[in-house]
């Protein structure tokens, strides 16, 4: 370390000039630790600030009013809300259905919660079966008090339409 830097690494300990700093150690032969000890001496060196850590938690000041707030929701109320939507959305399933019928007669009726069920391990069975029932002439339509079932039976009557035209 060169002087200069001697010099900087005393000033930051104590509470001395440049020129303070720089004659003290010249006059200990540029010792730090002489020069640190005799600054001591003199009460010349900073105080170090007390420092502590603890883990202890502190409360924030508007803690009781956090506890009582009552607009939060808990878990569990919003655990009821969300088993309630996926109640409701299977109670829907359940009552629309997907109704595939052929010239005379119905051939089936499947409710779309059922259907939506079968599609997750059996994916492409149910579309080649689809695909199928469609080719042979079969109808497709939406039958429930839900979904807005007339759009969607009137388009799929219009792909049966143009399909049985060609």
């Amino acid at each position: 370390m060169d002087n200069i830097e001697m010099i900087e690494k005393l000033r930051e300990k104590a509470d001395v000039t440049y020129d303070e700093a720089k004659e003290i150690l010249e006059s200990l032969n540029w010792n730090m630790l002489d020069a640190l000890i005799a600054l001591e001496k003199e009460g010349k060196l900073k105080k170090k600030e007390n420092s502590s850590y603890t883990t202890k938690q502190e409360t924030p000041e508007n803690f009781d009013n956090f506890a009582d707030d009552k607009n939060r929701e808990t878990f569990g109320s919003v655990m009821k809300k969300i088993f309630r939507w996926i109640g409701n959305v299977l109670s829907r399933g359940m009552d629309n259905k997907l109704c595939i019928a052929n010239e005379n007669s119905d051939f089936i009726s499947i409710p779309l919660t059922i259907l939506a069920v079968l599609m997750i391990p059996a994916f492409w069975l149910i579309v080649i079966a689809l695909c199928v029932a469609f080719f042979t002439g079969c109808t497709f339509s939406i039958e429930g008090p839900d979904l807005g079932t007339e759009k969607v039976n009137s388009v799929m009557s219009k792909i049966k339409f143009n399909c049985s035209k060609k």
